[in-house]
């Protein structure tokens, strides 16, 4: 399943790519924008795979959207627009495509059969990094051995970071954050594929983007719409979603 964000200023354009959209089965909209600031809200937290992003809004233009996303593994861009000058910048901050309004349902097979090809590729290059990491999990499993580090590259020398010392992690694209007291690295793995290895009783996973080590917790309040505040001894506040009342409540029920 692709995961798709909308953004434009305009409702029925909007609308009507919607419209579109859901004749494939494979693409699901997640989120639909109506000006660059709610993009740059919406695009680190559903973490889609492809964005079609207007260039001309009143608040921040498209081009500018993108290029202050700053993520470790961007989602597939596709421009639109009713003016064909920013043809080249589009390409400049390497969009798949970019479709000029009005386009039909012909030109925006052209583009969606782009996008599929470059995230079949993506999708099987990750595939075996996830599949390494399985087998290296597996391996440290049957020598009964604990993950108490995790090892990272940065600026060409290898970095171990100590599960210890990580306040939380956070989704960040096709990368993890792993929030420290002092800085933040960034690691290549799923949210998930992590969870899995990190020792149950010691983190707490409270939204689809993160997962608290839970030794770091100073407080937490229940909100009245099913979902937490948590507050770390950083000072961090992060905020949980109604999907893991469930868990957050039986973490509580078991240490309070």
């Amino acid at each position: 399943m692709i995961r798709a964000i909308i953004v434009d200023d305009e409702w029925l354009a909007r609308k009507r790519l919607e419209t579109l959209l859901g004749a494939y089965e494979q693409i699901r909209v997640v989120a639909s924008c109506r000006n660059g600031a709610e993009a740059l809200e919406h695009i680190p937290l559903k973490e889609p795979d492809l964005v079609f992003m207007d260039i001309q809004m009143p608040d921040i233009d498209g081009l500018t959207v993108v290029k202050q996303l700053n993520l470790p593994s961007p989602p597939a861009i596709i421009f639109t627009t009713a003016f064909d000058e920013y043809a080249i910048q589009a390409f400049e901050v390497e969009a798949i495509d970019y479709l000029l309004k009005p386009f039909d349902e012909d030109r925006l097979k052209v583009a969606l059969d782009r996008v599929l090809n470059r995230l079949d590729l993506l999708r099987t290059a990750g595939f075996q990094q996830q599949l390494m990491r399985l087998v290296e999990t597996h391996q440290q499993q049957l020598k009964g051995e604990e993950l108490v580090y995790l090892e990272l590259k940065e600026k060409g020398r290898n970095i171990r970071v100590s599960i210890d010392d990580i306040y939380y992690f956070q989704s960040a694209g096709n990368y993890i954050a792993l929030h420290t007291l002092k800085r933040k690295y960034l690691y290549r793995i799923s949210m998930n594929a992590l969870a899995e290895q990190l020792p149950a009783p010691h983190f707490l996973r409270i939204h689809r983007s993160y997962l608290l080590n839970t030794k770091y917790i100073a407080a937490h309040r229940y909100l009245n719409n099913n979902e937490f505040e948590f507050t770390l001894k950083n000072e961090v506040r992060l905020l949980s979603s109604k999907s893991y009342k469930p868990t957050i409540l039986a973490y509580l029920n078991a240490h309070t």
